[in-house]
């Protein structure tokens, strides 16, 4: 009988770590979001805000992150990488994690 309970309560916190191990992989999974590159004209857009405009399409996409967008934010081209979320307003932002700067000038088609 004892040697039940014993194999009861180690089968049960086998489960419950499993549980725990599972769960935990899925939140991981779901905090890491695919980096992904953009290349065009890096404008300023306001503090701390900047805006990236592609050179075919004029499609423009808000850029936020480091302090190194700054030298850049003269119409220079670059390539950024970085992943896109939603803001507190609910609007699209490309956080940027790495620059690359291409060029001192660009040439985005007017919209």
């Amino acid at each position: 009988m004892k040697l039940l309970r014993n194999v009861s309560t180690l089968l049960a916190a086998s489960v419950l770590l499993a549980a725990h191990s599972v769960s935990a992989f899925a939140q991981e999974k779901d905090n890491k979001q695919r980096e992904t590159t953009l290349t065009g004209c890096l404008n300023k857009a306001g503090s701390d805000m900047y805006s990236l405009t592609d050179e075919t399409t004029g499609a423009k996409t808000t850029v936020t992150g480091p302090s190194d967008l700054e030298k850049h934010s003269a119409n220079h081209k670059v390539t950024l990488t970085g992943t896109t979320k939603t803001d507190a307003s609910g609007k699209s932002v490309f956080e940027v994690s790495k620059i690359q700067h291409v060029s001192t000038s660009c040439k985005a088609p007017s919209q």
